[in-house]
């Protein structure tokens, strides 16, 4: 039961607070709409089969990513809790 719980709130404080944090976040703006020109130069490069390929990868990479943004995000709440444990015993 709390391996759920922490995975409902890890997957609402992710997908919802982090989202609408880093759209805050000029630098992470940025960095968007780079891969954004990106991508079009790839599109318009690539043949169709190429352009699986590259969106196949990407697929992948973007899950990647996700799990490990899961990952840290759950190792984080265990170290506030933690921290928080210590300081209750000093």
């Amino acid at each position: 039961m709390d391996k759920q719980v922490l995975k409902i709130i890890t997957e609402n404080l992710t997908n919802e607070r982090l989202d609408s944090l880093v759209r805050s976040i000029e630098e992470y703006k940025q960095a968007e709409q780079e891969a954004d020109r990106m991508m079009s130069i790839l599109e318009e490069t690539l043949n169709q089969e190429q352009q699986k390929a590259l969106n196949d990868y990407l697929s992948a990479e973007n899950h990647r990513a996700s799990v490990y943004t899961e990952i840290s995000y759950k190792q984080g709440m265990k170290d506030v809790v933690a921290f928080l444990v210590a300081l209750m015993d000093v």
